[in-house]
């Protein structure tokens, strides 16, 4: 394994923020929604617990601890779930105010992912649940934040990142390309009317990143989280992407077995081995499509921290839009799935996620399995050396 990229997805909600404040209240964060848990079977590992408490990430001071803590096992950078609406940010400060001004920073590169979804409630403060907004079984219907893209609302993005972010000496490039990814490539086509506009989009982005001294940008697209098929990823896709101008693809995260839809609503609960095989069966799919693919290694999957406090089993989850909870899903398994990764040929492996607490996906130490997910990434990393 050699220079090989082992990035981690950061999602940046665990701080308070003006939007939740005006939306929730004074001090809100999603560790709000992690400490109202409750285990909804026997055997439910619920509510998560984080190690260092429910700490502040926008804090400069645990943004070091996170960015030492990650380099110390192997990881080589974060990228991050970054929110633009029109211009308008939303939870930027662990990037913007804690990680580039942290005195460790440079130990870890970083890059930046795109969510251009649209924001809504979270079902679990809602007094009444509805399906899931757009797709989005995450977020209610009541919507907050909508995602628009338009040609100058690109071009303004890549200005800002040129400014605030691509230059600086950590950001991820390949080539000499600052590397973005956008989560949604479907909203940017709906949006822009076309392909063909989504490539002069693209195009016109890449040409920012040059006027201020960059090879350009590679484009990163994210093909999973999709309803395309049984596995919810969009390898179908990657032929379209790379003729409208994407450089590599990864999908987000691979969450769901071969026999998703057979789990009986009584108990939608299945084993972390059916993910494993999945993972392995898509990485494949998404290969045969023409695009570098960058292998993304999904950690679990439980998003019931989000879902309405009213739900209890049984339950019917595909009408509600909720997923079913993976069980199973210890440090040896995803050491497992992590070696499979790093031993194929590409120059980067993603995981999901670092801190994605309310969907079940994190590294950070928590109290019953402590650093031994974050130690299966550095035995993992040394055996791949």
């Amino acid at each position: 394994m050699k220079n090989k990229e082992i990035f981690t997805i950061y999602f940046p909600s665990w701080h308070p923020d003006a939007h939740y404040e005006k939306w929730y209240g004074r001090g809100f964060s999603e560790w709000e929604l992690l400490k109202t848990t409750r285990p909804l079977f026997e055997g439910h590992l619920q509510p998560k617990k984080p190690l260092w408490g429910y700490f502040d990430e926008s804090a400069p001071q645990w943004m070091e601890k996170q960015i030492d803590t990650a380099a110390d096992h192997g990881i080589t950078g974060f990228l991050f779930d970054w929110y633009w609406y029109d211009g308008e940010l939303f939870l930027e400060k662990p990037l913007n105010n804690a990680f580039l001004s942290a005195p460790n920073n440079k130990r870890l590169k970083f890059a930046l992912m795109w969510a251009n979804h649209d924001w809504g409630r979270w079902p679990a403060l809602d007094d009444e649940h509805h399906a899931g907004m757009n797709g989005n079984a995450n977020q209610s219907s009541t919507l907050f934040l909508k995602c628009v893209h338009s040609p100058e609302d690109c071009r303004s993005v890549a200005e800002y990142c040129c400014e605030k972010y691509f230059l600086r000496d950590n950001y991820w490039k390949i080539d000499g390309k600052a590397v973005f990814s956008f989560f949604a490539t479907d909203k940017l086509r709906q949006m822009l009317g076309s392909g063909e506009n989504v490539t002069a989009a693209l195009r016109a982005m890449d040409e920012v990143a040059k006027r201020h001294g960059l090879a350009g940008i590679h484009f990163l697209a994210n093909v999973g989280c999709c309803n395309d098929n049984s596995y919810f990823c969009g390898w179908g896709r990657v032929p379209g992407l790379k003729k409208i101008g994407f450089d590599s693809v990864f999908a987000y995260n691979i969450v769901a077995p071969s026999y998703y839809h057979e789990l009986p609503e009584e108990r939608p609960v299945f084993d972390y081995s059916g993910m494993m095989e999945s993972q392995k069966f898509c990485w494949g799919k998404i290969e045969e499509g023409g695009l570098p693919h960058f292998p993304s290694v999904t950690l679990g999957l439980d998003v019931s921290p989000r879902w309405s406090r009213n739900v209890r089993f049984p339950m019917d989850y595909q009408k509600l839009g909720y997923c079913p909870i993976c069980t199973g899903n210890t440090p040896e398994r995803f050491g497992k799935m992590l070696s499979a990764a790093l031993q194929k040929e590409t120059p980067a492996v993603i995981l999901n996620a670092w801190n994605e607490w309310s969907e079940g996906m994190f590294l950070i130490p928590e109290s019953r399995y402590g650093y031994e997910y974050l130690e299966a990434v550095a035995k993992a990393v040394k055996e791949a050396k």
